[in-house]
Formats: C-alpha cells, structure tokens, sequence
C-alpha cells in the first residue's frame, strides 16, 4: 500500500477490537481518523487524531471527511454502525464493500432470515406472540431466545424459560434495538459453528470453520462463547449440504467484496443459519488467516477502502480453510462483575510457542458491570493458540488454565468458566 502512504482514512467505532484495527492501518502508513462518541474509546488511544462525534450523526461525519480531507472510510468491529459505513460512503464517493440492499439483507436478523428462506436454507424457528395476549405468552413453547433484530456482541440477548422471564426479556431487547423490533426464537440445544467468507471481486472464498462452544453458567442470560475451534468437526457436511445454497445466495445479493461471518445450530438432521456478521468480527479468525495463510483481512480492508481493490492475484492460491491439517482453539476470558485487582500469568501465556496472540480488552482497576455480563463486554482477552496435533493444543489449553488468574480487589476469582479442548 505504498502508494497511499500519508493518506488519511476514517475509522468507524473505538471498541477494543476495531483498536488493533487502527494499528494495522497505522502500520500501513495511513492516517487514522477514528470517529466515536466517547472520548476515551480504546480505538482512539492508536488513533492519529479522533472526533468525538456519533457517526449515525452523517451530516457531522461528512464535515470532518471534507475538513480533514479524507480518502477513505472503513467500519470496524460493530455491527450496528455498518449500514451507516455504507451511507457515509455513499454520501462522500468512498469506496465500500457494501451496498443498500446487501446491507438491508445482512445486518437485520429477520431479513437475513427471509433471504435465507428464499435459497432453501434453514433458519433458527421463530414464533409470532401477541405479547399483549396472557394467554399467547403463556402457551409459548418455552425455553425460547428473545433478541433485537439489529444488535451485535450478544447485547440485549435473553434465555427465556417462562412467562416472566419472556416479558423481562423482551424490555431489554427493545431497549438496545435501534428499531424497535424483535426476534423470539426457539432455544437450540445443539452444536453451534461459524463459517468465514472472504470476498475477492465477486468470488466467494470460504476461509475458515469453526465450532463454538459456550457456558451455561449465567442463569437467563444468553450463553456466552467460552472457545472457538478450528477446523469445525462438520466441516465435511457443511461444505455438501449448505456451501453451494449459501454462494447462490450471495451471487443473489450481488457481493463482490468484503468479510462475512454466519453463524449455524448444527443438529443431527440440518444446519440453521442464525446470525451475519458483514465486517471483522470480535473473534478475529483473520489472525488465524494470518498465521496459516500468510493474508491478513484488515490489510485487505484497509486496501480496499483506499484503492477499491481487496486483494492482486489469484486468491484461491493462498486460501486454506483447513489451516494446512493443523489446529486452532482461541480461548475466550469470560469475567464476573466486579473491579479487576490484580492480573497473573499473561505474560507468560503471551511467550508460549503455541500462543500466536493475547488480545486483552481489560486492565487492573477496570470495572464489569453487571450489565455486561452475558455479553461479549465481560470478554477479559481472547488468546489465540495453534497446534500441529490435538494433543499439543490440549497441552497448550492445559497451560492457560493453570497459568492464567484474576481477582477481584478482595482477591476473589473473577474467571467465569474455563475450556479444555474435548475429542474430536
């Protein structure tokens, strides 16, 4: 990217993981503009210069793309701000990866849904209640999930058992939809994946598989991820059943360029499609493409929002899904609330030769909020590890486990579950 050296390109978030964005693009010899309204946002700490501005406020976006004179604009790691990405985009001629009606399709779970329905492929089942109806609310086939249609991050996620829990759960999910509008679905008590795509000039690339595993330790609350393994053991099944009606689809949609994560329930009979993810995601599977691949998407991203071009040569080349036969697990630090006293054991989970990345969203002296908890906001660090054998990733699992601690400022352990890597 030499040739934009010195340009400046906008930021959309200041989250933690939209932060290592900003470092790669700065590595890159751009000028980052990160635009949030909070003022210490942790992306802004990398940042060149920063707004304190909201970015659905699109008039106050385009003075500062015209007054900085910026060349481009990419989101970050938050789902709510992606169709703003677009229009902002739009309004400013920048390059996107995203059009109004790709947009309208994958960042509403309930038009995801439709599209999805439309190319045969199954969804998570949905109930329609009059939650003004006792009686409706009462018969519901419970346990069920209440969540916004256009929240990310698992916020505003219940498990709702019975009739009092439902209408808890439909008040916090309406009061973090930005439009108002709910999903009620049936608790799937089944495996759970996702599937990676990279998109290079209409071509859909699948660049990884993963199997998600979560704890059930939060009561009512959504279960969070706790790990993420790599290659997902339905692999084989995924590619022959779901593969070819998810690529109809996106030629449907019209995607030419872009990352794209979906989540899947997995039974013994179907997958269920239940959550699109069009932007980097939380996890960072592109570390892992990094690592085994040798090419990073938020270069890739970064490339694309400057010059309108993703990647130069044949990407197929370069693209494994399957990690070269090799393993990854990424382990999510999931907290209780609390105030964070003292940390031990990073250190030396971040020198371990099977340890690619330490990604730490938290210091000593931070607070997790019991709002927090039963979302992605009480992630801790997510550490990525990798391994040549299933035995050597267990070792690795094993390790961090006994290595890693955190207490609270009365010395109470704050770690909410811990993985160990089961059979294949």
């Amino acid at each position: 990217m030499s040739q934009v050296n010195s340009q400046k390109i906008a930021i959309l978030g200041g989250n933690p993981e939209t932060g290592a964005l900003v470092q790669v693009a700065n590595s890159l010899g751009l000028h980052t503009v990160v635009l949030d309204p909070y003022p210490h946002s942790p992306a802004k700490r990398h940042a060149a210069s920063s707004h304190n501005i909201d970015v659905t406020d699109l008039e106050a976006v385009d003075r500062v793309i015209q007054d900085e004179h910026i060349s481009g604009v990419l989101v970050g790691v938050a789902d709510p701000l992606v169709p703003y990405y677009q229009k902002i985009c739009e309004r400013n001629q920048m390059f996107c990866y995203a059009t109004a009606s790709i947009i309208h399709a994958l960042t509403s779970k309930s038009n995801f849904a439709q599209a999805c329905i439309a190319h045969r492929l199954n969804v998570t089942p949905c109930f329609t209640v009059n939650l003004q109806s006792a009686e409706e609310v009462d018969r519901l086939d419970y346990p069920v999930v209440v969540k916004p249609v256009d929240a990310g991050a698992g916020v505003g996620i219940s498990v709702c058992r019975n009739p009092s829990e439902l209408r808890a759960g439909v008040a916090k999910a309406l009061g973090v939809s930005i439009s108002k509008a709910i999903l009620i679905e049936k608790l799937m008590d089944c495996d759970d994946m996702f599937v990676y795509y990279t998109f290079v000039d209409g071509v859909a690339h699948l660049s990884a598989l993963a199997d998600r595993h979560k704890t059930d330790k939060q009561g009512q609350f959504s279960s969070v991820c706790i790990a993420a393994e790599y290659p997902s053991r339905h692999a084989g099944r995924f590619m022959q059943e779901v593969h070819p009606k998810l690529v109809n689809m996106f030629e449907t949609l019209g995607i030419r360029n872009g990352v794209l994560c979906i989540q899947f329930f997995v039974d013994d009979a179907k997958f269920y499609a239940y959550d699109p993810g069009f932007r980097l995601q939380g996890e960072a599977p592109h570390l892992y493409l990094k690592h085994f691949n040798r090419f990073d998407h938020r270069e890739m991203l970064l490339n694309f929002a400057m010059t309108g071009r993703m990647w130069s040569g044949d990407f197929h080349q370069v693209n494994d899904a399957g990690f070269k036969g090799q393993y990854a697990t990424t382990v999510w630090v999931l907290l209780k609330a609390g105030q964070i006293g003292a940390v031990r054991g990073l250190d030396a989970i971040r020198a371990h030769p099977n340890v690619i990345e330490v990604l730490q969203r938290f210091q000593p002296t931070d607070v997790v909020t019991p709002e927090m908890v039963g979302t992605e906001r009480q992630v801790f660090t997510r550490i990525y590890t990798v391994a040549e054998s299933l035995d050597a990733s267990r070792d690795v699992l094993r390790f961090i486990h006994e290595t890693l601690s955190v207490e609270d400022v009365s010395g109470a352990d704050m770690v909410l579950d811990h993985y160990q890597r089961g059979t294949p």
